[in-house]
């Protein structure tokens, strides 16, 4: 796996029965160097978003999208989360893909949300590769969605609860494919790890 950058340790997220999995907050663990923006005052996380720390950036989004010391601003979250998900930050990567899929603060992309998805997946966060396989299974592509859900079962930034419904969903998927279609799928799933 590609390195994490700043430590994407920003994980947290509980998943909710909807087509995605929930959007990612900063409630759980953090990086030493990421934490210090979860207790800034609202203008000194301002300036340091401004001067380009992605860590602030993500702290900013995430006070923008709940309303939190600032106004609530579906806009201001997605321009901030795609500030720092374009420096690579893959849970801001992962919030960006949900916002465009969603159409939440920018407009609905269902392919640009997928780009997002594939490059926090690509630095291993399960979630991604879970509304990945979410997005896939909703338009009946089952392979695909197959595909997606084995890798979010795999090594990388994983969160338990994902694996516990890919794997729930990997099962019931089974019921659609051949066995041949699972291999192809499994397959699919180990050339997209060896390419990254």
């Amino acid at each position: 796996m590609k390195k994490l950058l700043l430590s994407t340790t920003l994980l947290a997220g509980l998943f909710s029965m909807q087509s995605h999995a929930d959007y990612v907050s900063p409630s759980a663990s953090v990086s030493s160097q990421a934490a210090q923006y979860s207790v800034m005052d609202i203008n000194s996380l301002i300036k340091s978003a401004k001067a380009g720390q992605p860590g602030a950036q993500f702290y900013l989004a995430t006070k923008y999208q709940y309303g939190k010391d600032v106004a609530k601003d579906d806009r201001q979250a997605f321009a901030w989360y795609k500030a720092a998900a374009d420096q690579g930050l893959a849970v801001a990567q992962l919030n960006v893909g949900r916002m465009l899929a969603d159409g939440i603060g920018t407009k609905k992309d269902e392919v640009l949300a997928r780009r997002y998805l594939e490059k926090a997946a690509s630095r291993g966060d399960n979630r991604a590769s879970f509304n990945l396989a979410m997005m896939d299974e909703k338009k009946k592509n089952y392979m695909s969605a197959y595909q997606w859900y084995e890798l979010s079962t795999r090594d990388g930034m994983l969160d338990n609860k994902v694996i516990t419904l890919s794997e729930g969903k990997k099962t019931a998927l089974a019921a659609n494919l051949t066995q041949d279609q699972i291999r192809q799928a499994r397959d699919r799933a180990d050339k997209w790890i060896q390419g990254l």
